[in-house]
């Protein structure tokens, strides 16, 4: 018993990215996952983290990015990638349905990644979005972790 929930931790240590399966803490019902998506050069990271909550029925779409000079992590919102005409917001402004987040990212030990997501990179265990679920967040029910809680074994599709 002891050796198979071993194996399953380092699973899920060594998970990449788009194999990646999160809930958010105390919120089963609000679910994440990283997947690759073709979203050009201003978006090199090529993954889209969907985030659905079964609760309110809701799916929003996210594109990690790093900052600028601030050298913080974020997300940007973006339409359906799988809609009909898709393509990636401009980075410099664009539709975003819920504008962008700032992304912390850390292992299992809660020590701060210096890169958001990207394809093919290991997971983070645990990410928050500092920014999120205020009173008027219709992405998010509450400010919380999410976790990684599994490995799907899908290969990314490119």
């Amino acid at each position: 018993m002891i050796v198979l929930i071993t194996l399953a931790a380092v699973a899920l240590h060594s998970c990449p990215v788009e194999r990646a399966r999160y809930t958010l803490r105390h919120h089963p019902e609000v679910t994440g996952v990283f997947r690759y998506i073709e979203s050009g050069d201003e978006w090199p990271n090529r993954i889209v983290l969907t985030v659905h909550d079964v609760r309110a029925k809701t799916t929003s779409w996210w594109l990690p990015w790093d900052g600028g000079t601030d050298g913080l992590q974020n997300i940007a919102s973006t339409e359906d990638p799988d809609a009909p005409g898709w393509h990636p917001p401009d980075p410099d402004g664009g539709p975003r349905p819920h504008g962008d987040r700032q992304f912390i990212g850390t292992d299992a030990r809660y020590v701060v990644a210096n890169a958001a997501p990207r394809l093919g990179q290991r997971a983070p265990a645990h990410f928050l979005l500092p920014d999120s679920g205020g009173s008027h967040d219709t992405a998010f029910p509450v400010r919380q972790f999410f976790d990684l809680v599994g490995c799907s074994g899908e290969r990314a599709r490119r």
